[in-house]
């Protein structure tokens, strides 16, 4: 009986060796990958565009701005109380235009960047899992990350399950 549980263990260590050498691991840098498609810089010249044309905006806004504060300042000596009060509620206003102008466009400057690269990361993503699939990779991991994250993985393993039951949850 010792023998047979020996030669059983055997033949199951065995068998975990030969599955463990058939996992092939693979490794890109899907940031650098990113950088050189010409796709990439097609986005960041809209994107620098669409940057620009913000900035140019503001300007005019702005110019607008310290043109109101330098008349308010030259003629407020002639002015009346009721014009005082109406030129200057115009610069706040006109300020605070301004400030709702530059936090809209930072928003949508930040989602014009995501429209642009999400398909560029959609086919880099799609390269990838095609080169794993053909090269019969069980996983690929993104070495731009510090700690290597899993982008592709053809096993899909979740071990969520048996790690709550470890944990008694």
């Amino acid at each position: 009986m010792k023998k047979l549980m020996i030669a059983l263990t055997a033949v199951l260590s065995l068998s975990a060796l030969s599955t463990q050498a058939q996992t092939k691991v693979g490794h890109i840098n899907v940031e650098e990958l990113i950088m050189i498609m010409p796709e990439t810089k097609a986005a960041q010249t809209e994107l620098e565009a669409f940057q620009a044309e913000l900035e140019g905006e503001l300007a005019a806004m702005e110019q607008e701005l310290e043109a109101k504060v330098a008349n308010f300042q030259a003629n407020q000596a002639v002015m009346t109380d009721l014009t005082k009060e109406t030129k200057y509620r115009e610069i706040q206003d006109l300020d605070q235009r301004i400030q709702q102008f530059r936090q809209r466009a930072q928003q949508e400057l930040g989602q014009k960047e995501v429209d642009l690269l999400t398909p560029v990361i959609e086919k880099a993503q799609n390269a990838i899992n095609a080169v794993a699939e053909q090269g019969g990779y069980n996983y690929i991991l993104d070495s731009s990350q510090s700690k290597g994250i899993v982008i592709y993985d053809a096993t899909g393993n979740d071990v969520m399950d048996a790690v709550k039951v470890q944990l008694g949850l």
